[in-house]
């Protein structure tokens, strides 16, 4: 099949068009580089086809789409919960008008399947846990506007499928980690284990600075194990019209990750932390049910904590 991957050049995405190609698929990567880069696909590069295409303009979406069989949509404004609250009116609008750009090329060239990337923020207010796919509907929406509109994406897939029968899955990745993430700017820009990285090994901070009391808790999946399960997402017969949680069940609270850190990177002081303000909607915590995934895809989490931790520091010592 031909595979449209939208913001596969991101983080996240490359991986997938990585998993994607190395299954002997047809892959186009649809992505305007605003914010990914042809490097993280050095991977894939000699295997796929690059569109440059602002997702935001419908029509030329819709005129760059005509061949794909199958369109994996991850491209969205994204970042850690500080740049959530950056940004909250950009988040909206235009991953809204990316959505209906995606949605609507569907239509117009019958996709096989629109394969969606929704987020673990549509558990925002979730306090049951571990968290299950029908707690939507029952759980109150989000309050930050991230959450909020990742959360309308799913609505679109099945309003679309109502309306134009076409055929959706929707997977949740939790707390994505592995290699090509760099730091953001500020605290809060990129996600934790970037920051935590970034402050603990190049600031030397002592003692690190930390938001809220670092009791929030959290699983992390490495990118791999996400991108496996994309893939079942994408292909397998039991995926139409379902969602997936893709997360690790293994919870940890951020001082404890924060330690973690600490000691791979072989700091001489005796861990300890200062604690900030934390920011608003800064959920405390967010542990997945993923066995759905694993009844319906036979899909699982293969790569502990320890190990994608080793492999993201890695990758950062030599790449940044």
């Amino acid at each position: 099949m031909t595979v449209g991957i939208t913001g596969g050049a991101g983080f996240l995405g490359s991986h997938i068009v990585d998993y994607f190609a190395d299954n002997g698929e047809d892959v186009v990567v649809i992505d305007d580089f605003s914010e990914g880069t042809r490097e993280n696909l050095s991977q894939s590069l000699s295997f796929v086809e690059i569109r440059e295409v602002d997702l935001c303009d419908r029509q030329a979406t819709i005129d760059s789409l005509g061949d794909i069989d199958v369109i994996v949509h991850l491209a969205a404004k994204i970042g850690g919960i500080g740049y959530f609250h950056h940004v909250p009116a950009d988040i909206i609008a235009m991953n809204d008008a990316m959505n209906r750009s995606v949605f609507d090329a569907a239509v117009e060239h019958n996709f096989d399947r629109v394969c969606y990337a929704s987020s673990s923020m549509v558990y925002e207010n979730a306090d049951e846990f571990p968290v299950t796919e029908d707690q939507i509907g029952e759980t109150p929406p989000p309050d930050s506007a991230y959450g909020f509109q990742k959360l309308a994406g799913e609505y679109y897939c099945r309003a679309y499928h109502d309306q134009y029968d076409i055929e959706y899955s929707i997977f949740r990745p939790f707390n994505a980690v592995g290699p090509r993430e760099p730091p953001g700017e500020e605290v809060g820009q990129a996600h934790v284990i970037p920051d935590f990285v970034k402050k603990i090994r190049d600031e030397k901070q002592f003692p690190l600075n930390i938001l809220g009391s670092g009791e929030q808790i959290r699983s992390f999946t490495n990118v791999k194990d996400i991108a496996s399960g994309v893939y079942k997402c994408a292909s397998h017969d039991a995926a139409a019209n379902e969602e997936f949680n893709l997360g690790s069940s293994d919870g940890i609270t951020m001082l404890d990750l924060a330690e973690k850190i600490w000691n791979y990177c072989n700091r001489e002081e005796n861990f300890a932390v200062d604690q900030q303000e934390e920011f608003d909607h800064d959920v405390q915590k967010r542990i997945p049910d993923s066995s759905k995934a694993a009844e319906l895809l036979d899909w699982e989490t293969e790569i502990s904590l320890d190990q994608s931790l080793d492999e993201y520091i890695t990758w950062y010592k030599e790449a940044l």
